[in-house]
């Protein structure tokens, strides 16, 4: 967390290996050991920007994403019935026959972030990167983004989120927080559920 400016974007982009420009310095390690060859196959990426073929129900945009980047050895119809359990984790069940639109046609602003979160779930990452969720919503769309990322992790889903200036309310809902100040430099880390304000 931490004000524009402060690198939560250039730290997230680093430690899931998409920045590649610059200089960057340092080992990145999970559970103590280095990244494997398949770190990149194994993580999932949901960036500010949603981007969806419009003519795509969200069902089958969750379904290709699914038999596209499961692995191979895993059958059709093993990927299918986690795209259905994916549209109920994340409430989509209403509006999975609806086709994703673009341009303030289709889908509203908090289900489209919801069809990119879950576009990327459908891929069963070990670990999902998160770059400001709520970005551009309102503060019921934003609860309601961050309730759902709760309930993920409760799932078990580790994930590592990004996030400008969460309310009170959304910030009860993080597990640990890094605190970033302007630079990148680092202002607070929080090893356990930060209290709640």
């Amino acid at each position: 967390m931490g004000a524009s400016g402060a690198g939560k974007t250039t730290l997230l982009d680093v430690l899931a290996l998409r920045k590649d420009e610059g200089v960057v310095e340092g080992e990145i390690k999970v559970d103590g050991r280095p990244l494997g060859k398949s770190f990149k196959r194994t993580t999932g990426y949901v960036s500010q920007v949603d981007l969806h073929e419009p003519h795509q129900t969200v069902r089958e945009a969750l379904i290709f994403s699914a038999l596209l980047r499961q692995p191979a050895e895993v059958p059709e119809e093993e990927k299918i019935a986690y795209v259905d359990t994916v549209i109920e984790l994340l409430e989509l069940t209403d509006i999975q026959n609806a086709l994703i639109g673009e341009n303030n046609v289709g889908l509203g602003v908090e289900q489209r972030k919801r069809v990119t979160i879950a576009v990327e779930l459908v891929a069963k990452p070990v670990l999902l990167f998160l770059d400001e969720p709520t970005s551009g919503l309102d503060g019921q769309s934003s609860f309601n983004i961050l309730r759902f990322l709760r309930k993920l992790a409760d799932n078990g889903q580790s994930m590592l989120v990004t996030i400008h200036q969460p309310s009170a309310l959304l910030f009860d809902q993080f597990d640990r927080l890094l605190l970033l100040a302007k630079g990148g430099h680092t202002v607070c880390v929080s090893s356990g559920r930060p209290p709640s304000l």
